[in-house]
C-alpha cells in the first residue's frame, strides 16, 4: 500500500508492508486449512471425471434419489482447477490452491486500497473489518475466482486508461478488445454468474474511459465499444452458451430461493436475525463508498477506480437485501475503499488533535493510539501469538472434517445425509451413493422440499425408502429432527460417534 506518511522512517514503512503481508498469508492459510465450503469436495470429482473424458454434460451417476437428465457443471473451468490440483497432491495440493486463490483475492484488494490512498496498518485495519464479517464466503468456492477476475477486470481497465498517451492508438485499442474477450471467456468458464457480471463491467469499463482525461470524444467511443464488443462475445464462447447459460441459472435460482440460506433473504424469520448486522455494515460501506464517490467527483478528483468499485459493490450489497450470496460480493468489492477510508480517518483525526481540539489525558490517549508505532507493536505481538493457531489450522490442509468417519461406511451403502456431508462422500467415497449433494440445480425444489421434511423429522418414514446407511452432523440444527427420529426406531442402531458426526445402520442386515 502507500508509503506511510509523517515522521516514520523507511524502517517503519518496510516493517508496515511485512505486518499487512503477514496477516494476509495468515488469512488465507487459515481459510484453505479448515474448509466451512463442501461444494468443492464434488467440484473435484467432477473435474476429475472431465480430465478423464467425460463430457460436461452428463448422467448423474453419484445419487441413488433417482433424479433423471443430465447434469450440467455450472463452474466447468474452476471444477478441473481443483481437479488438477488434488490430482497433483492430494489434499496437500488442494489446500495450496485455496490458499492462492484467496491470497490473490486479499493482494489485488490491497493494491487496489493502495491506490485509493490506504496506508498499511489503517488498511489492514479496514480490510480486515470487512474479510472477518464474510467469512462464510471466503473458501475455495468459484464464486471467490469469479471475484478475483472481478477485481483484476477493474484493476486491467485503470491500467489501459493510465497508458493512454503510452500505448499507439492501434495496440491500446487491441489490447482493450482483446483483454476484455480474454477475462469474459475466463469468467463464463470459471462461474455461471459471469454471464451477468460481464455486461456490468462492460459498462464499468465505458464509465472508467468517459472519466479518462485527455482522451478525444472519437477514439472515447472506440475504446468503449471494442471492450464492450469483447465483453460480450465471452458469453457466445462459454460452455452452454447464452441462452443455455441463461437456463442454469434459472433453474439455480427456481431450486434455491427460499430454501438455501445464501438464496434467502437475510429477513427471513427462519434466519432469526442472525444476519442483520451484516446487512447493517453492507449497507453502511455502500453508503459510506457512494458519499465519498461523490464528494471526490464534486472537488475534480480522479474517481475511476472509485467509480469502478462503487458500481459493483453498492448493487450487490443492495441485492443482499434479497438474497445472501450478495452479501458477500458487494462488501468484498469495496473492501479496498473500506481501507482507504480507515487510512483517512485516521489522518483528519490526528489533524484534529494537532489543530487543539483535544485536551490534557483525552488528546494523549488519541494520538497514542492513532500513532503507528503503537499499532505496529500490537499487530507485530498478535501476529506471533497467533503463528501456533495459524500453523495448526493450516495443518488440517483442507481435509473434510468428517472424513475419518466416511471412512467407517460399509461398502457400496446407499446413504442419506444432508447435502455438505453428501458432497464431501462423493470424493472420499466413490463406491458410496449419495441421497444428495450441492448441486441443487440438478436434484430440483422439489427434492430440496422432501429432503428438509425428512431432516426436520415431520415425514412417515424415519429416511427414504432404500437407504442402507445415514450421517448425520449433530452440530446442524437443520437435521437435530432426523437424529431424534433414528434415535428412537428400533429400525437403525448407532454405529460409530466421531466429533459431531454420527453413523447409524440397520438394527438388521
Amino acid at each position: 500500500m502507500a508509503g506511510s506518511r509523517g515522521r516514520a522512517s523507511s524502517t517503519d514503512r518496510w516493517w508496515d508492508r511485512v505486518l499487512l503481508a503477514g496477516f494476509l498469508v495468515s488469512f488465507a492459510l487459515v481459510r484453505a486449512g479448515r474448509v466451512a465450503e463442501r461444494d468443492p469436495f464434488w467440484q473435484i470429482r467432477a473435474g476429475l471425471e472431465n480430465l478423464a473424458g467425460v463430457p460436461l454434460a452428463r448422467p448423474d451417476t453419484w445419487s441413488w434419489s433417482g433424479v433423471p437428465g443430465d447434469w450440467y457443471p455450472n463452474s466447468p473451468l474452476w471444477n478441473v482447477l481443483l481437479a488438477l490440483s488434488y490430482q497433483a497432491g492430494g489434499f496437500w495440493g488442494f489446500f495450496a490452491f485455496s490458499a492462492l486463490v484467496l491470497l490473490a483475492l486479499l493482494v489485488v484488494s490491497a493494491l487496489l486500497a493502495a491506490r485509493l490512498g490506504a496506508r498499511p496498518l489503517p488498511g489492514l485495519i479496514g480490510l480486515f473489518a470487512i474479510f472477518a464479517g464474510a467469512l462464510p464466503y471466503l473458501g475455495a468456492r468459484a464464486t471467490i475466482g469469479a471475484q478475483v477476475l472481478i477485481l483484476l477486470a477493474v484493476w486491467a481497465g485503470l491500467w489501459l486508461s493510465d497508458r493512454v498517451a503510452v500505448l499507439p492508438p492501434r495496440a491500446l485499442a487491441a489490447a482493450t478488445a482483446g483483454v476484455a474477450l480474454a477475462l469474459s471467456v475466463l469468467g463464463n468458464w470459471i462461474h455461471l454468474s459471469f454471464l451477468l457480471v460481464g455486461p456490468a463491467l462492460a459498462v464499468v469499463w465505458a464509465v472508467i474511459w468517459w472519466l479518462t482525461p485527455g482522451v478525444s470524444t472519437g477514439r472515447r467511443t472506440l475504446l468503449v465499444v471494442l471492450g464492450g464488443l469483447g465483453w460480450a462475445l465471452g458469453p457466445l464462447l462459454s460452455p452452454f452458451g447464452v441462452v443455455g447459460g441463461l437456463e442454469r441459472a434459472r433453474a439455480v435460482q427456481d431450486a434455491s430461493q427460499g430454501l438455501l440460506t445464501e438464496w434467502s433473504s437475510p429477513f427471513d424469520p427462519i434466519q432469526g436475525g442472525a444476519y442483520t448486522g451484516m446487512v447493517v455494515i453492507a449497507l453502511l460501506v455502500a453508503g459510506a463508498s457512494s458519499w465519498w464517490l461523490y464528494r471526490e467527483w464534486r472537488r475534480g478528483a480522479d474517481v475511476r477506480l472509485l467509480a469502478a468499485l462503487t458500481m459493483i459493490g453498492v448493487p450487490a450489497s443492495l441485492a443482499g437485501l434479497v438474497a445472501l450470496r450478495f452479501l458477500g460480493i458487494g462488501p468484498l468489492t469495496l473492501a479496498p475503499v473500506v481501507a482507504a477510508l480507515a487510512t483517512h480517518g485516521v489522518d483528519r483525526l490526528r489533524r484534529w488533535l494537532r489543530a487543539g481540539a483535544g485536551r490534557g489525558r483525552v488528546q494523549r490517549v488519541l494520538g497514542d493510539y492513532t500513532a503507528g508505532r503503537f499499532w505496529r507493536v500490537v499487530l507485530s505481538v498478535v501476529l506471533v501469538g497467533l503463528s501456533p493457531a495459524v500453523v495448526l489450522l493450516a495443518g488440517e490442509h483442507g481435509v473434510p472434517s468428517e472424513s475419518a468417519i466416511v471412512a467407517r461406511l460399509p461398502e457400496g451403502c446407499r446413504l442419506f445425509s444432508a447435502p455438505d456431508i453428501g458432497g464431501a462422500v462423493v470424493l472420499l467415497r466413490p463406491d458410496v451413493k449419495v441421497w444428495m449433494d450441492g448441486r441443487a440445480d440438478f436434484f430440483g425444489r422439489d427434492l430440496l422440499e422432501q429432503s428438509i421434511a425428512y431432516y426436520s423429522g415431520v415425514t412417515d418414514d424415519v429416511v427414504p425408502a432404500g437407504a442402507t446407511c445415514v450421517l448425520v452432523n449433530t452440530a446442524n440444527e437443520v437435521t437435530s429432527g432426523l437424529r431424534e427420529r433414528l434415535a428412537g426406531s428400533p429400525q437403525w442402531r448407532l454405529d460409530t460417534e466421531d466429533r459431531t458426526y454420527e453413523l447409524w445402520l440397520p438394527t438388521t442386515g
